[in-house]
């Protein structure tokens, strides 16, 4: 089962260069699959350095609950046509060691579902071969049931009508039971077999692979009757008959369905309610994808998930709760991320994840390729500011430096390219804004959510101060939250304008010491989210 390596919600420059790195550093450690995942919309920094480097973006993964898809074995499901003879269903179900079979047309899309409960009150059921034209009965299906031959042929689609008589019994019985059109199964007798054809039977079938008399032969052709020979005894000819039937003849149309996407807990109490052997799992255009049944909820695994960049419920995909986190690899404050086993965690008080993660190649001896060198390099460069953050360490610059080696980059140039393709505001919508680094905290009594934007797009600010504002606001009420701030950081003056939509300014003036005018607060010197404006709010407000 594929592990995958995923950051947070919203997600910066470290989140999916980290994701992606860990990734491939784990594949070259284990030899199994790893896949880099994102739970947001790649950010125009972000997309920058992937292009730079022509990195596919790790895939999109909103919710790591179980789905549909997770329980299906990847194998083509077994599945039968309609015009299928019954007996045929039997046999594969026994071979196949199944319950049931979906039913399918040509371009595989569902039609119905037939099982072996089906089939059995079918062969329980006295009054089968009363209608068969009712049962869908045809010459063509009769021989490829029991196989034989034709004697007196007809088309093989001709359909059987009326009733199935046994001709066991002596002439003078048997014809006065005999209607228009019914099917008689009968022996090698001669006199019986005329005495049914002149007693208006439809069809003759003679058992135990026995030929026929010319008299019978010419007189079947004069009255256009069709003769099958087949090889089984009477009784066996009898019993097998309803079973030539095809499946469209009993299959259910009725169904209930899933589709891939669905979420399986949802699916368990689908189960419950209507406890059906199998569902078929179809796509949108209603093809088969596969069957499910209760035996695949039991058997059904959590996904496996990396954790890396974060550390809290409220950051991490949807549904964390529901997946199994074998690793945290981080560098901000431990959160709340709860696991039922132990696990590795690495969490170092350093400036990116990354750094942490180009450690791990070092002490592993392995030497990242330049486009993995190129994005451990670009989480660096954007989680520090270009060094500039007070996050930064010794350890990020070194990290740098060697990564800048390997993949054969000028550090200031392509740092200054780097933020200068990600700050632009030009054509990104208010929420896309606030929500391009946005993360919630819990800080004693207050529920906060603060965004952060790294920009050098001053005239953009000015245009759009008004419309973030009101976004702002917006989203304080959706989310319901005490206090929202907006980050606009400036990394060229080292300072950030500060946004704020909240009744309560009181902790933001009295944690830096700043005046808040209309919403809006200057605060020179913070670059930084992490170090300069989440711990002096926490202090302030007691946790």
């Amino acid at each position: 089962m594929a592990v995958f390596v995923i950051g947070h919600r919203n997600p910066d420059t470290d989140s999916i260069c980290s994701a992606i790195s860990y990734a491939f550093l784990k594949r070259q450690l284990t030899g199994r699959e790893y896949i880099p995942a994102r739970c947001g919309k790649v950010k125009p920094e972000t997309q920058f350095v992937l292009d730079y480097f022509k990195v596919d973006a790790p895939q999109l993964i909103t919710d790591v609950r179980a789905r549909v898809s997770d329980l299906l074995n990847g194998q083509a499901p077994v599945s039968i046509c309609k015009d299928t003879p019954i007996r045929e269903v039997g046999i594969l179900s026994r071979n196949k060691n199944t319950k049931s079979l979906p039913v399918v047309d040509e371009n595989n899309r569902l039609q119905g579902i037939i099982s072996v409960g089906d089939i059995a009150q079918l062969y329980l059921n006295l009054d089968e071969l009363n209608n068969l034209e009712k049962m869908g009965l045809t010459l063509g299906g009769v021989l490829r049931t029991m196989g034989g031959r034709f004697l007196v042929a007809a088309p093989p689609e001709t359909v059987l009508r009326g009733k199935a008589i046994i001709g066991a019994m002596h002439e003078e019985t048997m014809v006065q039971r005999i209607s228009e059109g019914d099917v008689v199964i009968i022996g090698d007798r001669e006199g019986s077999q005329l005495a049914a054809l002149e007693a208006g039977a439809g069809c003759l079938i003679v058992t135990g692979g026995f030929a026929i008399t010319e008299r019978v032969e010419k007189k079947a052709r004069q009255k256009d009757v069709p003769v099958l020979s087949v090889p089984y005894d009477t009784y066996n000819t009898g019993r097998l008959l309803g079973l030539s039937a095809p499946v469209y003849s009993i299959m259910h149309q009725e169904m209930v369905t899933f589709q891939p996407d669905d979420f399986v807990d949802e699916t368990r109490k689908v189960m419950l309610e209507t406890r059906f052997r199998n569902y078929p799992v179809v796509d949108d255009e209603n093809r088969l994808l596969g069957v499910i049944s209760r035996y695949h909820l039991l058997a059904a695994q959590r996904k496996k998930i990396i954790l890396v960049d974060h550390n809290e419920k409220s950051q991490a995909v949807a549904g964390i709760d529901q997946a199994q986190v074998l690793e945290v690899i981080d560098h901000h404050r431990v959160g709340d991320v709860q696991t039922g086993e132990p696990i590795y965690f690495r969490g170092e008080p350093v400036g990116c994840t990354s750094t942490i993660i180009f450690s791990m190649f070092e002490e592993n001896e392995i030497e990242p390729p330049r486009e993995i060198a190129g994005l451990m390099l670009s989480a660096i460069l954007s989680d520090t500011v270009l060094f500039k953050s007070p996050t930064c360490t010794d350890r990020d610059k070194k990290a740098a430096e060697k990564l800048a080696k390997i993949a054969g980059i000028d550090i200031e140039e392509y740092g200054l390219k780097m933020f200068t393709a990600g700050s632009s505001l030009e054509g990104r919508t208010p929420e896309e804004i606030i929500y391009q680094d946005f993360k919630e905290f819990h800080l004693g009594a207050m529920h906060l959510g603060i965004g952060q934007v790294e920009t050098m797009d001053q005239a953009g600010i000015a245009r759009m101060q008004e419309t973030l504002m009101e976004a702002l606001d917006t989203i304080r009420q959706s989310k319901n939250l005490d206090l929202v701030l907006l980050m606009l950081t400036d990394i060229i003056k080292e300072g950030t304008l500060l946004l704020l939509s909240g009744e309560k300014t009181e902790p933001i003036e009295k944690a830096f010491n700043v005046a808040v005018k209309d919403g809006v607060a200057h605060l020179p010197g913070v670059l930084s989210r992490k170090k300069q404006v989440v711990p002096p709010l926490s202090s302030y407000l007691g946790t």
